[in-house]
């Protein structure tokens, strides 16, 4: 397994669990520098998922959930996700966010010798392509800090395509650690 870790701060931000897809823009081309996972609601006390459908109605099994069972979304929940923390930003605070991270990051990969020069590169360039698609679903998105809140380091952005919200993570920003 894999677990994606804020290259800043060193918080588990998701794991390769949730097998992260590419993010594409509206036209079916991918947003390079960008990948996103799909999150569910899950019953907090066993982590299994819970099917939130219309139960027999479409052919289903019957809803046998608990009245007083707690769901939580697979992501962001404290214990079974990753602790992210939802917080409030104008799309002004998302660009200022944004350009300092990218700014950051920049200096980041090219302090770490793990880091090849054409990565960099591809990071550099790719940046502005992929800042732009994220300003542009800012009316749809939610904004979570991974959970030391460092307002500095790695940020998830969710956004609904159906019931539950997908969550997009900046590639270069994270580390990939082996369990």
């Amino acid at each position: 397994m894999i677990i994606y870790k804020c290259r800043f701060t060193g918080d588990e931000m998701l794991s390769d669990a949730f097998k992260p897809t590419p993010v594409k823009d509206d036209d079916g081309n991918e947003v390079v520098g960008l990948f996103k996972i799909e999150s569910q609601k899950v019953n907090k006390d066993s982590g299994a998922s819970v099917d939130i459908g219309c139960g027999s109605e479409f052919g289903g099994g019957a809803d046998d959930l608990d009245d007083g069972a707690e769901l939580v979304n697979n992501v962001i929940d404290e214990s079974i996700g990753f602790d992210l923390h939802e917080v409030p930003m104008s799309k002004k605070d998302v660009k200022e966010y944004l350009q300092g991270y990218c700014k950051n990051l920049r200096q980041k990969l090219k302090d770490d010798d793990k880091v090849a020069g054409p990565d960099v590169k591809a990071f550099t360039q790719s940046a502005p392509a992929f800042c732009k698609w994220i300003l542009s679903k800012y009316d749809d998105m939610q904004f979570f800090t991974s959970s030391s809140m460092d307002p500095d380091g790695s940020m998830a952005f969710g956004f609904y395509e159906g019931v539950n919200p997908s969550f997009v993570y900046i590639k270069m920003g994270l580390l990939e650690e082996k369990c």
